[in-house]
């Protein structure tokens, strides 16, 4: 545990990597509001399933920026990606998070190839 400060609202409390699963460093108390937040946009959406950012940011209250940081942790899901939102790897349009799920997917294969060569590497070195 160390000292951080809340990315949402400043305030200094104790952060825990483990428990605070996300790259944003936020306080309970913003957790909470954020889940509030995701509550109300879901809600909204299930009853206006097409409507745009602009209309969500409208009709609920929750920023744009909270919108888009929904959509980048996976909370929320874009029926029509915008720009924005890219594979940061080869470019290809996603409706969730960075990476697209090919590439997702060569990098995760990648992980296990390494973790396999330093296996052998140690069973060697044993010999």
């Amino acid at each position: 545990m160390s000292l951080q400060n809340c990315d949402r609202c400043g305030k200094i409390f104790n952060y825990n990597p483990i428990e605070n699963a996300g790259n944003e460093k936020i306080c309970p108390e913003c957790a909470i509001e954020e889940k509030k937040d995701l509550k109300k946009v879901t809600e909204y959406l299930r009853k206006y399933p097409l409507a745009n950012i602009m209309e969500v940011h409208e009709a609920t209250g929750v920023s744009q920026a909270m919108l888009f940081r929904f959509i980048k942790s996976g909370s929320l899901k874009m029926r029509k990606p915008v720009e924005e939102f890219k594979c940061r790897i080869c470019g290809k349009s996603i409706q969730k998070g960075t990476l697209c799920a090919e590439c997702k997917s060569k990098i995760e294969k990648g992980f296990d190839a390494e973790k396999l060569k330093n296996k052998k590497m140690k069973k060697t070195d044993i010999i």
